[in-house]
C-alpha cells in the first residue's frame, strides 16, 4: 500500500490509544472536495473542535513526503497531534489540516500543485481563515510542494500565507546537487530511485513544459519572479548527511540573497528525514501515556517544530514568546 494510515481503521486505534481515548471524536475527520482532498487532525484543539477555525492563533497546512509517489496525509497523524497538545500548553488554539494530495504515476505534476492551492483557497475562503495565520509545512517532496505552492498562489493572484516551512525539502527534482555524490553512503535516499520518481511524475515532456518548478535551488523563479514576492518569512531545516544538502543550502542562498527572512538549520551527520525518524521510534511509547502525563523529550521531532509553530502563532495573534 502506498497509502499509510489513512484507513479509518488506523485513525480509530490512534483515538482509541490511551493518550488521546479523551480526544474530540471527530480527530481526523475528512474533507472531500472535487478538486482536493484533507483531513482535520484537529479544529481549535484535540479535545473539542472549534467551530469557526477562523478563530484559531495559528493554523498549519501539512504537506507529507514520499518522493510523489507513496506516503499519505495522515501518516504523521501522531506527531501532529503531539504538535497541538504543545500549542495548547501555550495556551494557542490551533487547526491543522493535512493535504492528502494524488500520487504520480496515476496522478502527473501539477495535479498535485492544483490540489494544494484549491486546499489552501479552502482555508482562506470557505473556512475564512486568515492568510498571515497560515503555517505552510512541507517534508521532502512535501517541501517541493510547499515551494511549489507559494508560487502558484503569486501567479494566481492569492494571498501568500504568513509562514512556510521546509523539513529537509526536495527542492531540485534534477537530483543534481553535489551532494548527491558526497553524502552518497551516508544517506537513505538514492539518486537512480529518485530520478526514477521525477520522471513518474511530470511525464515524458514535463522537465521542460514544467521548468519553472523543476529546481527550486538553481536561481529564483522564472517570469521575472522574485523570492521576495513568492515567499514570506521561511524555515528550513536539514541534516547534514542528507543527498538533498546542497541543493537546499544554495535555495536558501538565492531566498536570503532576496531578502527573504530566513531560519536554516544544519543538524550534523543526521540524515535525511531525520525528525521523522525520532517520532517513528517514540510513538508507540507516546501513545501508552495517559494524558496528564508529562511527554516531554517523548517526541523530540514534534517538540522542534512545536517551537517553530507556536512562536508564528504568538507572533501572528500579537503575543509574546
Amino acid at each position: 500500500m502506498r497509502r499509510r494510515l489513512a484507513k479509518r481503521g488506523d485513525i480509530t486505534a490512534v483515538r482509541n490509544s490511551r493518550r488521546f481515548s479523551e480526544a474530540d471524536p471527530q480527530l481526523g475527520k475528512k474533507v472531500s472536495r472535487p478538486n482536493f482532498e484533507g483531513y482535520w487532525v484537529c479544529r481549535g484543539s484535540i479535545h473539542s473542535a472549534q467551530e469557526f477555525p477562523s478563530q484559531s492563533n495559528v493554523t498549519l497546512l501539512w504537506i507529507h513526503g514520499g518522493a510523489y509517489i507513496t506516503g499519505s496525509a495522515l501518516a504523521a497523524l501522531v506527531p501532529l497531534l503531539r504538535i497541538a497538545e504543545l500549542a495548547a500548553e501555550q495556551n494557542l488554539s490551533i487547526n491543522i489540516f493535512a493535504l492528502e494530495y494524488s500520487l504520480a504515476p496515476e496522478a502527473k505534476f501539477p495535479t498535485q500543485v492544483n490540489e494544494a492551492t484549491a486546499a489552501y483557497k479552502y482555508l482562506i475562503e470557505e473556512e475564512q481563515i486568515s492568510p498571515n495565520s497560515v503555517f505552510v509545512l512541507g517534508e521532502s517532496a512535501g517541501g517541493h510542494l510547499a515551494l511549489s505552492l507559494a508560487y502558484n498562489l503569486l501567479q494566481q493572484g492569492l494571498p501568500r500565507p504568513g509562514k512556510v516551512g521546509l523539513l529537509y525539502p526536495w527542492t531540485n527534482l534534477e537530483n543534481s546537487g553535489t551532494s548527491f555524490e558526497t553524502n552518497k553512503y551516508k544517506d537513505c535516499l538514492d539518486k537512480g530511485d529518485l530520478d526514477c520518481c521525477a520522471d513518474l511524475l511530470v511525464g515524458g515532456d514535463g522537465r521542460s513544459k514544467f521548468a519553472d518548478f523543476m529546481n527550486f535551488a538553481s536561481s529564483p523563479p522564472r517570469k521575472g519572479l522574485r523570492w521576495s514576492q513568492v515567499l514570506p518569512s521561511t524555515w528550513v531545516t536539514i541534516g547534514g548527511n542528507d543527498v538533498f544538502l546542497s541543493d537546499v543550502c544554495k535555495f536558501v542562498d538565492e531566498a536570503r540573497k532576496d531578502g527573504i527572512p530566513l531560519e536554516f538549520h544544519i543538524e550534523p551527520r543526521m540524515p535525511h528525514g531525520w525528525l521523522g525518524w525520532y517520532d517513528a521510534l517514540a510513538e508507540k511509547q507516546f501513545l501508552q501515556l495517559s494524558p496528564a502525563e508529562d511527554a516531554r523529550s517523548v517526541m523530540a521531532g514534534s517538540e522542534l517544530i512545536a517551537k517553530v509553530v507556536c512562536a508564528h502563532g504568538c507572533l501572528y495573534s500579537g503575543r509574546g514568546l
